[in-house]
């Protein structure tokens, strides 16, 4: 199951599995709202399960926190816990700057590229999009496990500046099957004209989906 979310602080929307939930990391009292919605989600209302719900949620505004300090704003995250990994699957997204002038629409694959040199460049229904992926292994626990790492630029409507966003799927998986994923996540991305997007609520309500 999938649904499609609206990015208010970006004009933007987005298709998600019906197992993620959308944070906005821009409007803090709404994420606390979400974040506290998903930690009874997740974990339960059981009175011996109270270190549990606050060591999630201290996680959870750990996670929001830094995307928040990087000029983030938007984070989604995977809501299957797994041992060792609460969340096991998150992407933040941000706006950057291009390397020096924003480059005309024929330059803009030439200079992604220069960019992210390891990237490969392609165009998918929501545009041009550069991307990278590469797996590294961390260990969270006890145990060493797979990490897929990916980045992703796409250039605004506008072209002046960058949509970025970074995934991170710390979970025993065909690294290839996770790539596939995101990208179909990627090509689902539709610009919104700032007047239409006010007709859109954030997913959820209060726990950040619908």
């Amino acid at each position: 199951m999938t649904r499609q979310v609206a990015m208010r602080a970006a004009d933007i929307s987005m298709v998600l599995p019906g197992s993620w939930a959308n944070i906005p990391v821009s409007e803090e009292p709404l994420s606390e709202r979400i974040i506290a919605g998903l930690v009874i989600r997740q974990v339960g209302r059981d009175d011996r399960l109270a270190r549990v719900r606050r060591e999630v949620k201290l996680q959870l505004r750990d996670v929001v926190a830094r995307a928040r300090a990087a000029g983030a704003f938007q984070v989604a995250l995977s809501l299957e816990i797994l041992p060792g990994i609460p969340f096991p699957a998150a992407m933040v997204l941000d706006f950057v700057p291009w390397n020096g002038e924003p480059p005309q629409p024929e330059r803009q694959a030439a200079t992604l590229k220069d960019m992210l040199p390891a990237a490969e460049v392609f165009t998918l229904e929501c545009g041009i999009v550069a991307r990278t992926w590469r797996v590294v292994q961390i260990q969270p626990g006890r145990e060493t496990i797979p990490d897929t790492k990916l980045e992703y630029l796409l250039p605004t409507p506008a072209g002046d500046q960058l949509l970025h966003i970074v995934a991170d799927t710390p979970v025993e998986c065909d690294p290839e099957m996770i790539v596939a994923l995101f990208d179909a996540i990627v090509d689902s991305i539709r610009w919104r004209e700032p007047a239409v997007a006010a007709d859109f609520e954030p997913a959820g309500g209060s726990d950040g989906n619908a």
